[in-house]
């Protein structure tokens, strides 16, 4: 008999649970989507420069080719052609000045980052010591490292504590905080390192040195070939809109401004999969027009609803728990736990003719103790080519982070009028933009705090317990970026169909 799997969700997570459950001739599948588009967090738009429109990403800019999902999945869907790498790599951090009392001044410096280390965790003292980025005591104590001795985490602890015991507190405030907790608009002593970074947490579970155990594990892994990131020259959203039509195309039934109120189990009669997808307004004030095929559709303040035999929920947590919770109370009240930070990408264009900027890197990271706005600055036209046409510098400005909610609160006018000044002050940019655009994203990052996998798995083995035909994925469970979004959609999928 043919079944049916419900995807709530359309972001890439719910997408790609869509691509894979339509592989198989005996499924029908429908996402449900509450917003007006797909794709989630992928969003790519036009800037209205003089010289032109220019196609430039709101969200995800790039991703992992290491990991193989999103760059198998564009294969698969026909895009292989359409792969760019970028031009530049190494990006640079800004180093604010200190005053005697240790605030740090309204100037600074732009320092490389060092050429030689894993997610900010330095593997050559010297190589750190040429960046200038620290103090001299500070690299003392990085290379001291090497004669560490303390036992392997007794489970999952913080970022921050444990590399600032290795490591000292400066290396982590001025180089892992950036670069870890900018990617995650997180605080690296809150965030988990076994979730964050299963890199640094392999090797920490050896024990003694880390500088060494990652030289062992670099030494013995192949040699890496290829591009460490990836994009697509239309834009990442060339992604969604390819997925959109082809999952059409193969028979999905793709609805948005279709929000889902809940999904229960439905009595003996009314379904014969067994799972009620209610679709409606999530304060109950009224059902959305229409029910998909084979629901039963109510009037007035009732819900529509459509049968379900599987059920896929790829919404962040908050949404995902008041889906669940009359399924599983246990797993609803574990995924409200998780904690999210709203955060703001601000694109500017400026002509490059008369900036007195050095273009050559990829970006700065900034970190959370030089009291700026910004965390992090990309030089996309720099990066991308399909982002440079000749005349402009296109910067992303991504604002935000876990104890920084001025963003959120910001109109988009004093947002962009205070990130200006950042630039003033870290690239001495002060021209007027050709070009501007604020793209908000809420309820934003969630936080993998410490202990955040031993949150996933009581999700997965509360719904397990109570939903056996359920699945919950996405990036606030299992990393934030494509590749595992795709990987979890999937993966999702396999588990409930074979």
């Amino acid at each position: 008999m043919t079944r049916h799997v419900v995807v709530v969700g359309g972001g890439v997570t719910g997408l790609a649970a869509a691509w894979e459950a339509s592989t198989d001739a005996d499924v029908t599948v429908t996402v449900l989507e509450a917003g007006p588009r797909v794709g989630g967090k992928v969003r790519t738009s036009t800037l209205d420069l003089p010289t032109g429109p220019l196609t430039v990403d709101e969200g995800a800019d790039n991703f992992l080719a290491r990991e193989p999902e999103a760059v198998d999945l564009c294969v698969e869907l026909g895009l292989a052609d359409e792969l760019t790498s970028p031009s530049l790599g190494r990006a640079k951090v800004w180093v604010p000045a200190q005053r005697g009392s240790g605030t740090p001044d309204a100037s600074g410096e732009l320092r490389w980052l060092p050429t030689r280390q894993v997610l900010g965790v330095p593997l050559d003292a010297e190589d750190l010591a040429a960046t200038a980025i620290l103090s001299p005591d500070a690299v003392a104590t990085a290379a001291d490292e090497l004669h560490s001795a303390a036992p392997a985490p007794d489970g999952d602890v913080s970022i921050g504590s444990f590399l600032s015991a290795h490591y000292g507190r400066e290396l982590v405030d001025r180089v892992v905080g950036p670069l870890v907790g900018g990617i995650n608009a997180g605080d690296v002593h809150e965030l988990s390192l076994r979730a964050v970074t299963p890199q640094l947490a392999a090797a920490a579970a050896e024990g003694g040195s880390l500088t060494l155990a990652l030289r062992r594990r670099i030494a013995a892994a192949p040699a890496p070939t290829g591009p460490v990131f990836k994009a697509l020259v239309g834009g990442t959203e060339t992604l969604v809109r390819a997925l959109d039509v082809q999952l059409r195309e193969r028979g999905v039934t793709i609805r948005t401004d279709t929000p889902v109120r809940a999904v229960r189990r439905a009595d003996g009669d009314a379904a014969a999969g067994g799972l009620l997808v209610e679709i409606g307004d999530p304060d109950g004030t009224g059902g959305t027009a229409g029910g998909a095929a084979g629901g039963a559709a109510g009037d007035g303040n009732e819900a529509t609803a459509t049968a379900a035999d599987e059920v896929v929920v790829a919404v962040p947590a908050p949404i995902a728990a008041r889906i669940l919770r009359p399924l599983s109370p246990a797993g609803a009240a574990e995924l409200d736990r998780i904690v999210h930070v709203p955060v703001v990408f601000t694109t500017l264009a400026f002509r490059r003719d008369g900036l007195a900027v050095d273009l050559d890197a990829s970006g700065v990271l900034i970190p959370r103790d030089a009291g700026l706005l910004a965390t992090a600055i990309s030089f996309g036209s720099l990066k991308w080519p399909q982002w440079d046409d000749g005349v402009h510098l296109i910067l992303r400005i991504a604002a935000g982070h876990r104890h920084d909610d001025r963003p959120a609160r910001m109109d988009d006018e004093e947002l962009v009028g205070a990130l200006r000044a950042d630039l003033a002050t870290v690239l001495g940019i002060s021209a007027e933009p050709a070009a501007s655009r604020v793209s908000r994203w809420s309820p934003g990052f969630a936080q993998y705090r410490v202990g955040h996998l031993d949150l996933v798995e009581r999700v997965h083995a509360a719904l397990a317990a109570d939903a056996p035909a359920v699945r919950v994925a996405g990036g606030d469970l299992g990393g934030l970026g494509l590749p595992a979004c795709i990987r979890q959609g999937r993966a999702a999928v396999r588990s409930l169909l074979a």
